[in-house]
């Protein structure tokens, strides 16, 4: 089965934790603590991403930047990039997988981004200024 927007969407609706909207192009998840994902469907890949925090928040760029390269193994199904927003610059935490992927596991990898955000931001509140941590 190849995905789009209106098929992810009816999946996604089935998980009691989340709320979806159309946003545009894409898809906004929202699960039951507030985390905020969004998903796009393209013919070969979907994406499915969330900020972390604004790259104006991190004290010393360079030394995050060298930390996530050496620990992004550590979660599974998703990594950490940035990306602008609005302008503005973000560590994002995102996974991707194949526009043929079965249901289960585009649910698993929309599950494991939620977990991870956490675990992210934990490990990596230490490069943050005092005033964003």
């Amino acid at each position: 089965m190849s995905w789009n927007l209106e098929s992810v969407k009816t999946l996604v609706e089935e998980h009691a934790n989340w709320t979806v909207e159309s946003e545009g192009e894409c898809l906004s998840i929202s699960n039951d603590e507030g985390i905020d994902a969004f998903l796009y469907a393209g013919e070969q890949q979907i994406v499915i991403e969330t900020p972390l925090f604004a790259l104006s928040d991190v004290a010393d760029a360079n030394a995050l930047n060298a930390f996530i390269l050496r620990t992004h193994l550590y979660q599974p199904l998703s990594t950490v990039g940035v990306k602008a927003i609005s302008g503005q610059e973000y560590y994002i935490a995102f996974g991707s997988l194949s526009a043929n992927s079965k249901p289960e596991v585009l649910l698993q990898e929309i599950e494991t981004l939620f977990e991870n955000v956490d675990d992210f931001i934990e490990v990596y509140e230490t490069y943050l200024n005092k005033e964003a941590a």
